[in-house]
């Protein structure tokens, strides 16, 4: 199957954590001939640390400013990002990804999203502030800066993949 675009732009997964962009991600570049990476991988990568490690250490609002630094610093082209649930955080790093590509969002209902999750996992969010809280403040930003959305309620990765193929 040839990739979706022919000029080098990027297929960018956005979504919650637990949505699939990980997952989907890879099938993604693998049937349309593209690269993949993923940002949190870029952020454990360059700082040492899990991401939760440096939310607990560093802070919040520390995380969110190395994760836009990290990922400015790198240049894509016709790859497929899996972004963290994070990056709709950053208007200039939403503006950043989308300058080479089309942004995906990844819908998926909140509580199979939450029981995806280790429980053990700690995400990039306030103190106090629960999955729920997380959801509600994010899916309007990533309903924003979506140029397309999938409905990925109750479709196998193969399945969302195909849509996304369909769809850009």
């Amino acid at each position: 199957m040839r990739a979706p675009y022919n000029d080098g732009k990027n297929i960018v997964l956005i979504g919650m954590p637990g949505s699939g962009k990980s997952t989907v991600g890879p099938i993604l570049a693998q049937k349309t001939g593209m690269g993949f990476v993923d940002t949190d991988q870029l952020i454990k990568d360059a700082d040492g640390r899990n991401l939760g490690d440096i939310v607990k250490e560093d802070g919040y609002e520390r995380f969110l400013e190395l994760q836009q630094q990290i990922i400015t610093s790198k240049v894509f082209r016709n790859h497929v990002i899996a972004t963290g649930g994070s990056v709709v955080k950053s208007e200039s790093l939403m503006r950043y990804l989308k300058e080479t590509g089309v942004a995906i969002y990844l819908d998926e209902d909140p509580v199979v999203l939450e029981s995806r999750l280790d429980p053990g996992r700690r995400l990039a969010r306030l103190k106090g502030q629960t999955f729920s809280d997380l959801y509600m403040e994010r899916r309007p930003l990533y309903v924003r800066y979506a140029d397309r959305i999938i409905d990925c309620i109750g479709k196998t990765a193969d399945e969302i993949v195909q849509e996304i193929i369909e769809n850009v």
